[in-house]
């Protein structure tokens, strides 16, 4: 009995694939149990060297920052079976209403009188590392090729 090329060595039908896990929530997870922590202490920081102002300052630079992070692995959740150009669309919508809608949202807003200026963006760049470095370390871990 001859095997035609690329035939499989076991006879009969070929069992299915697993299926993949969802790479976005627990990506979501990931990057809020190193960024809560890192919020928390720059918060706890704050109030103890310069008031409740740099406390508040810091921990809002810091829930800014994890909810702009956390709407794209959101849609990254909601369009993950998706065609890539479909999802890629949503990705530059998101990110597109995202920065239009936070930036009003600031410039309308205003800075309140509390604010303190240093510690908000010490913060806010503090937890945007952490959050990209969580971010990186868990893609590489998922050890998937996006090369569609």
């Amino acid at each position: 009995m001859s095997r035609r090329p690329g035939a499989s060595a076991v006879p009969g039908p070929v069992p299915a694939a697993v299926p993949v896990p969802s790479l976005w929530l627990p990506m979501l997870r990931l990057c809020l149990l190193v960024c809560v922590p890192v919020a928390v202490l720059a918060s706890v920081a704050g109030a103890v060297v310069a008031g409740w102002g740099a406390a508040g300052s810091a921990l809002g630079a810091a829930l800014l920052v994890m909810a702009f992070f956390a709407i794209s692995l959101l849609v990254g959740h909601r369009f993950e079976s998706a065609s890539g150009t479909r999802a890629l669309r949503a990705f530059l919508v998101t990110y597109v209403l995202k920065v239009a809608g936070f930036g009003a949202v600031l410039l309308l807003l205003g800075r309140p009188g509390w604010v303190d200026p240093g510690w908000f963006v010490g913060s806010a760049v503090v937890t945007l590392i952490a959050w990209q470095a969580a971010e990186l370390a868990g893609f590489a871990r998922s050890r998937r090729l996006y090369l569609h």
